[in-house]
Order: C-alpha cells, then structure tokens, then sequence
C-alpha cells in the first residue's frame, strides 16, 4: 500500500487526443499545459497566452469536457487529456496552468510539482496558509517556480490609486474601501462551499490583495460579515470586511451579489484629499494643507452658535481615465522573465499566504468555519474537478 504523500504520475498518453500536427518549440518558449478549460482556463489564461506566441506556447490541455477537448484541438492544435495527470505526465510541458475548482487547486499542484513542472494556480491560491507553506516547501525542494494568478495586481485603477497616494496628494490616507457591487443570482460551482466556492474565494482574494500591497502591513483586527443571501447553493455570496492594521488606514472590502444600487469601486479617504471611482474612471479632489491657515482651538462658548466648519478651500480636482489593462498578458510577460531572463518572481506564495491567512480568519470570526478537503485520492475526483 502506498503512503498517502507519495504521489505517482502514470502515464496514460494511450487516452490522449493529439493533433495531426504540432508545430515545434522555438528557442526560448516555455511549453504549457492547462488543466480546466472553463471561464479562466480558456477565456484568460488560453486567450492571454496565445498574445505572447514567441514566450509561452500551449502544447496540452486537459479537460473532461470533449467539447472542450475538441475546441481546444481545433484552435490551438494541442494534445488534449481527459485528466489531469495525464497532462502533468506530458514530458514536453514546462509550466502547469491549474484553472479548476478551487478545492482541487492544492492537490493538483502538489502532484505538479513532484513531477517536475512550474504551477501557476487560479486564485484563491489554497483554502489554508498551511497549504500554501506545504506547496512552498514542495516547489523550493523540486526547485520549481509556484505562483499565483494574482493579476489584479497589475490592474490599472489599483495602479493609479496606489500612485496618487504615495504621491502624498490627498495627505495620509485613513479610510480605504474596496467595493465590487451588482445584482446577480448565481447558480454554478461556485456557489457551494465543497467547491471552495464564494465571494472571499471568487472575489475578495483579488480585492484584499489589492489593499495589503497599499499598506505593506497586517491587519492585527479582522471583523467578517458573511452572508447567503440571493444566490443557489450554500456559500456567501454578500461580504463586509473591516481590517484594522496597527499602523496606516481601515480596510474595507465589500463583495455582494445583492446589490440593486451600486457605490463607488475604490473610495478612499486622505487627510487632504480623497479618491473615488471605478476601475475604469477615478476623481479625484485634494488641496495644499500648507494654504490653509493655522487651526485655533476655542474652549468657550460658540461664538454666535456657529460650528466654525465653514472655511473656505481652494481645492483640485482631476479625473483619471484608466487605461486598458491587458493584466493578463503583463503578468506572463513578468512569468516569462522570471523562468528564462532570473527576474524576482512577482507573486510569491509568501505574498498571497498573507492573504489566504486574513480570509481564514475572516471565516472563523464570521462564525462560519469550514472545513475543505485538502486531498483528492482518485483520478475520478481530480477529473471532477474540472467542470
């Protein structure tokens, strides 16, 4: 009987669909599989890499779909798996793509890394800060590269935001909200909590990620609330975060499917200024604390009952067009420096454990705990998990 941290890759190439032609590698490309072909797999990850076609060239997929298996054939004219081992035991692939469900990303890229490959995870990047230091020490031991796609780090309204406040404009920031509002009924996989589904997993791991590179400090208070409100299936699909950090501003992120009247995506408060707007549009309104006069402070009676908060300021203002993003091109270029040119990895797992601990924690305050399977034993599981 095998212990269960032995991990055996068979090869079953025999079950793989493979073109009538592949085109060979060029100097310098890394081979990559994808595992999962749904929304990310193909729509981000597949798309993105065929932007870079002298970097990055998919040579496999997997997927338990044949529709899937078929159209990723016909347009991308790869060998195509029903399961994911079958990819990871491909000898010509380099980088592993895990774009499946977020209860199989650990397993899956456990399984990657002792044979051999580099891994990029979807987000969330593990349930556990446990899982991610076991990954850690897995990938430093097969000296491998693991990251995650945290590419919202490149998106360009956090960019602009964090520009503009360590530009001191609007003075030193105290309040800082995140918000990702709208109205949506949602019944797929990721609305159950086997599935590691939910707003903390889906969306407040791009978003709380955003706000802990602002800071570059840990909340010491996390406050949840956590909710199943509009949605089918059993996780929360409405969240309030609060983080205080010991040093710096409050952190807010809310993620709701229960909407109906949208605020502001990025509000943020500065003790000169301030910023709010979307991702696509910010305003922003400032002035010169060095204009003002000096403030005197009266102890007696209001003088003539006023409430002495009528001052005038000559305040800015500016609006920010952001641009187009193309995140998901800029972090494989980033990728791609790191395994051929040495650059410094851009998301190390060290990065993202910080925020996988706040979501857990934030779990556990909300009186919500859960408990996710960390193991998948059969390759029927695994290919499951791909849907």
């Amino acid at each position: 009987m095998r212990s269960r941290a032995e991990v055996v890759v068979p090869d079953r190439r025999s079950l793989a669909v493979a073109p009538s032609k592949e085109a060979s590698l060029s100097a310098g490309q890394i081979a990559v599989g994808i595992i999962g072909l749904g929304r990310s797999g193909w729509n981000i990850h597949a798309a993105g890499l065929r932007e870079l076609p002298d970097r990055f060239r998919v040579v496999a997929v997997a997927d338990p779909l044949e529709a899937r298996r078929v159209e990723a054939a016909t347009e991308l004219g790869v060998t195509t798996y029903t399961e994911p081992r079958q990819l990871i035991a491909d000898d010509r692939v380099e980088l592993v793509v895990v774009a499946t469900p977020s209860h199989t990303h650990v397993p899956i890229a456990l399984i990657a890394l002792q044979a051999g490959k580099h891994v990029v995870l979807e987000k969330p990047m593990a349930q556990r800060p446990e899982e991610i230091d076991l990954m850690a020490a897995v990938a430093e031991s097969a000296g491998r590269v693991l990251t995650c796609f945290q590419n919202n780090r490149l998106e360009p309204s956090f960019l602009a935001v964090r520009q503009i406040i360590e530009s001191g404009r609007i003075g030193e920031v105290v309040l800082v909200r995140r918000a990702i509002h709208r109205f949506a009924r949602r019944a797929d996989w990721q609305t159950l909590r086997s599935h590691g589904g939910g707003e903390l997993s889906n969306k407040v791991s791009h978003y709380l990620d955003q706000l802990l590179l602002l800071i570059g400090d840990t909340p010491t208070s996390v406050s949840a609330d956590l909710r199943h409100t509009v949605s089918a299936g059993d996780a929360e699909d409405h969240v309030k975060l609060t983080l205080r950090p010991e040093h710096g501003p409050v952190l807010e992120v809310e993620s709701s499917a229960t909407v109906a009247l949208p605020q502001d995506s990025w509000f943020v408060v500065g003790t000169a200024g301030g910023i709010a707007g979307s991702q696509s549009t910010l305003r922003v309104r400032w002035f010169d604390p060095a204009a003002l006069p000096a403030l005197v402070l009266r102890t007696g009676a209001a003088e003539g009952r006023e409430y002495g908060t009528d001052e005038s300021i000559d305040w800015s203002e500016e609006t920010v067009a952001v641009g187009p993003s193309r995140r998901t091109e800029r972090y494989y270029r980033r990728l791609y420096a790191t395994l051929r040119e040495g650059a410094d990895l851009f998301v190390t797992p060290a990065s993202v454990r910080r925020q996988v601990e706040i979501l857990t924690r934030a779990r556990t305050r909300s009186g919500a705990p859960r408990e996710r399977r960390s193991t998948i034993s059969t390759t029927q599981e695994l290919s499951a998990g791909l849907r």
